[in-house]
């Protein structure tokens, strides 16, 4: 597994060293991630809502840097053997290290990992990068959501049991919530006895729903064939028993029903799988009155609740509208969010407890509506931020760390420096051992007048939690998407944050299941491209192994399976749209064994045609691989010709027939897409061919990680940045280069295991 970062290379008690040696680093790598993005830097114009809610600060519209801090909140909340790895910040580390079921994340201010919370807050995570994805992706924190979402999602794999593909042992929850709010210390310090496993059999189906909803928007986002294969059996797990989690959660999160987490995830189901078995039961929920066992469920007549933990109606609503985009589905979003603050100039109050979180729920909602055009809240979105930013009574910034004026003392045990009840006293700040708990959104104002207490002891005002942040990492998603206004900031400026590279996580099966690999740092796209129904006529000429000749495709979707029968190399030419600039793709297989291989390749674009060649290397043995189309969206696949050594390429003498974009003239091109040196020709570490080891190839090697659109990497510039001797490119070779920059090793020791 490549999952780990510079200050653990060298070993946990080298920890300090290294950590003074990435103070180097960092700023380079802070320089790195500033400069990869685009972002504006005027404010876009937006009517102010209200007096009290107009958006005239600026560092009340600077979305790019909210977006940025309202992740870190995962960070510190990570749980598991992996957190001194995974984690971005310094005063994390490993915790919890004999759970009964490893990793995911603490809940809130406590150290419990509350299953319906944890469901929800990460497919509303999944949710922001299925609207918004352009947000992280110019903002340059596309790999780090995808760390925390993988997180979840690895948490939520471990904690079910699969036989024959059927759930057989669903755990829920780890910790007992009484005796965990009992103790108060860092999770670090905190022993087993709380650690209680709930799990069950025949239950638990609202938390097995929303367990399924994340993952199959972790799929949608990111492609995990595993991800899938785990949300189809929990849904089907939660749908036979019909029985919500009682044991363990009662005076915590007692759900009201299990049926609006089922729709949820159906609606996620049905984004990944186009089964129109999930859509329908998506359907039957948003077109039934008083479904479910408590009577509270069922849109017939419209949604009744803000998008919470408790109720994700308004989700449901929302993927069924997108799904059907009929207006009759918008009309029921858009009508509960007019009676709920939508139409009012006034700050959006719901509960004492988390009103900022039921505020920044309604933006989410209000901001995913007016992007697909039901109608235009954006301005009054921008306004409710600029309140939570500090336009506000209290003057507070209730996002904790991001400016002077920011809240600084949440209720959160880990943050707060203290190691006991008695240790805290009577104190309302921290400790002199207290931590910046960077992008956390305190609850908020525990009345309409904007009453606020900035006390580690108000869980009010100062509560901070799973769910609170997934709604505003989504709202600061949207109001960037929409505005383009402020910027990303160097992470060694922000308290507490190593600021080194992000890692992809590498995941591996639970309980002997399949193993997927895929891109770190690409979304695989729902295409439209199409193998041409008429096949080309070529003339094959012999070669010493074998006569190059067209695969024969079958599927559809960006997704095919074809024979690559002991081929050389792969040619693939497509047909791409004019304004197309650039694709990539890849191809993979699952051994015996169940375990994933994949080859990657970037597209050479040129005279409307879109060329790669891959080798067949990895390839030899297989009779049945996937040719994954990831971008464009839509072009058409003119042909797959397999190259055998000393042959001459195959002559295509007809163009195909097409359903996208038809072409009834144009020749494929077959030409080889970039020039490869032999493996003896190899200058390790030179991974932006300038004939040097340098910084710059580390820079190079995390653009490529974040954006490998934007930033590619050629096929002998991916071979010189192995450095790490372990095959593929990852974080771990850029930092292996940083070292050589920094003097521990010499590029002549390129390269260097471990």
């Amino acid at each position: 597994m490549y999952n780990v970062s510079v200050k653990h290379i060298v070993g946990k008690k080298f920890e300090r060293s290294v950590k003074d040696m990435n103070k180097k680093m960092n700023k380079f790598k802070s320089a790195v991630l500033s400069g990869m993005i685009a972002v504006g830097s005027v404010a876009g114009s937006f009517a102010a809502v209200a007096p009290s809610l107009s958006a005239s600060a600026a560092s009340t519209d600077n979305y790019a840097k909210l977006l940025q801090y309202s992740l870190y909140f995962y960070d510190a909340n990570m749980c598991g053997t992996n957190v001194g790895e995974r984690s971005a910040l310094t005063w994390r580390d490993d915790c919890h290290t004999s759970d009964a079921v490893d990793g995911g994340f603490h809940d809130a201010g406590d150290h419990v990992k509350f299953g319906l919370p944890a469901g929800y807050a990460a497919s509303v995570l999944g949710l922001s990068y299925h609207e918004f994805g352009d947000a992280f992706d110019s903002t340059g924190q596309t790999a780090h959501l995808k760390v925390i979402t993988d997180h979840f999602a690895e948490f939520f794999k471990n904690s079910t049991t699969l036989s024959g593909g059927s759930v057989t042992e669903f755990v829920y929850q780890i910790g007992d919530g009484n005796a965990d709010h009992a103790e108060w210390c860092a999770p670090e310090m905190q022993g087993p006895s709380s650690r209680t496993k709930f799990s069950t059999n025949s239950g638990a189906s609202d938390i097995a729903a929303e367990y399924a909803a994340a993952l199959a928007a972790n799929y949608v986002n990111f492609g995990n064939e595993e991800d899938l294969t785990y949300a189809k059996a929990l849904f089907d797990f939660s749908t036979k028993y019909n029985k919500k989690a009682t044991d363990g959660v009662g005076g915590f999160y007692d759900s009201w029903d299990y049926y609006d987490d089922q729709a949820w995830a159906a609606g996620w189901l049905y984004l990944a799988t186009k089964d129109n078995t999930y859509k329908s039961f998506l359907n039957t929920y948003m077109n039934t009155s008083d479904a479910g066992s408590s009577g509270m469920d069922g849109g017939k007549w419209g949604i009744y609740s803000t998008l919470s933990w408790n109720n994700v109606s308004m989700g449901a609503g929302i993927l069924q509208a997108e799904i059907n985009g009929g207006s009759d589905d918008w009309n029921k979003v858009t009508t509960y969010l007019d009676s709920h603050g939508g139409n009012s100039s006034e700050w959006y109050w719901e509960n004492m407890w988390g009103s900022a979180r039921y505020n920044t729920a309604q933006q989410t909602a209000a901001l995913i509506a007016s992007k697909h055009g039901a109608k235009d809240y954006y301005s009054w979105a921008a306004g409710q931020m600029d309140y939570i930013l500090g336009n506000s009574p209290s003057g507070k910034n209730l996002v904790v760390g991001m400016e002077s004026n920011s809240s600084q003392y949440p209720h959160h045990r880990a943050a707060s420096g203290y190691s006991s009840f008695d240790e805290m006293g009577d104190n309302t700040t921290y400790s002199s051992n207290g931590h910046v708990l960077v992008g956390a959104l305190c609850g908020g104002p525990e009345d309409k007048g904007g009453t606020y207490h900035d006390s580690v002891k108000d869980y009010y005002c100062n509560e901070v939690t799973l769910d609170y942040n997934a709604t505003l990492v989504a709202a600061a998603a949207g109001l960037y998407s929409k505005y383009k206004t402020g910027e990303v900031v160097d992470t060694s400026s922000i308290p507490g944050v190593d600021g080194s590279a992000v890692t992809p996580i590498v995941t591996t099966a639970p309980q002997g299941q399949v193993t997927t690999t895929v891109k770190s740092d690409e979304t695989p796209v729902q295409t439209t491209t199409t193998k041409a129904d008429t096949p080309q006529q070529t003339t094959a000429q012999q070669g010493s192994t074998g006569s190059d000749k067209e695969a024969k495709l079958s599927g559809s979707n960006g997704e095919y399976t074809f024979n690559p029968e002991n081929a050389d190399t792969i040619e693939i030419t497509l047909t791409m749209n004019s304004g197309d600039t650039q694709g990539n793709g890849g191809i993979g297989f699952s051994d015996a064994a169940g375990n994933w291989t994949q080859v990657e390749f970037n597209l050479s674009i040129s005279g409307g045609k879109g060329t790669a060649t891959v080798s067949g290397e990895k390839l030899k043995g297989v009779s049945n691989a996937k040719l994954m189309i990831w971008w464009p969206e839509s072009a058409t696949i003119d042909s797959v010709v397999l190259h055998y050594n000393n042959s001459t390429p195959a002559v295509t003498t007809a163009a195909p027939t097409t359903t996208a974009a038809p072409v009834t003239t144009a020749v494929p091109v077959t030409t080889q897409t970039e020039s490869v040196k032999n493996d003896s020709d190899i200058v390790y570490g030179d991974a932006n061919l300038d004939g040097k080891v340098t910084i710059s190839d580390a820079v190079a090697i995390l653009q490529y990680l974040a954006n490998s659109e934007k930033y590619p990497l050629s096929e002998q510039a991916r071979k010189n940045a192995d450095v790490d001797g372990e095959g593929g490119v990852t974080g771990k070779d850029a930092a292996v280069i940083q070292k050589v920059d920094a003097g521990i090793y010499a590029a002549s020791q390129l390269p260097i295991k471990g």
